[in-house]
């Protein structure tokens, strides 16, 4: 008799808040627990807007593909970004620096006022 009363009035609760503070201490705490949710859910969010700087990315290096694909070009336009950026001229080419280019727009603004 005082063996069972020891055994429902001690043990019983001991073990099952034990038990309890066992399971909690692991939902909270533990690599399947709620911080490890919260660690992947913003590591989701970080990887979600990288991968839709990729897409952007990936979407504008497709239009610029299509843009320079052989169907669409135009050669004209071919020839002037080749001569700016490589720094090319023809002959009979005329040639205006940026100073004097600069000077010739503060000019003509003036003569507008």
């Amino acid at each position: 008799m005082l063996r069972s009363k020891f055994i429902f009035n001690v043990l019983a609760p001991s073990f099952l808040l034990t038990w309890a503070t066992a399971l909690v201490y692991s939902a909270v705490f533990s690599d399947t627990g709620y911080r490890a949710l919260s660690n992947l859910e913003a590591e989701v969010e970080t990887l979600s807007e990288e991968v839709t700087v990729l897409h952007e990315r990936r979407v504008a290096l497709q239009k610029r593909s299509v843009l320079l694909s052989s169907k669409s070009l135009d050669p004209d336009l071919i020839d002037e970004r080749i001569r700016s950026v490589l720094g090319y001229s023809r002959e009979g080419d005329i040639s205006i620096s940026r100073r004097e280019l600069d000077r010739a727009l503060k000019n003509l603004a003036k003569s507008a006022d």
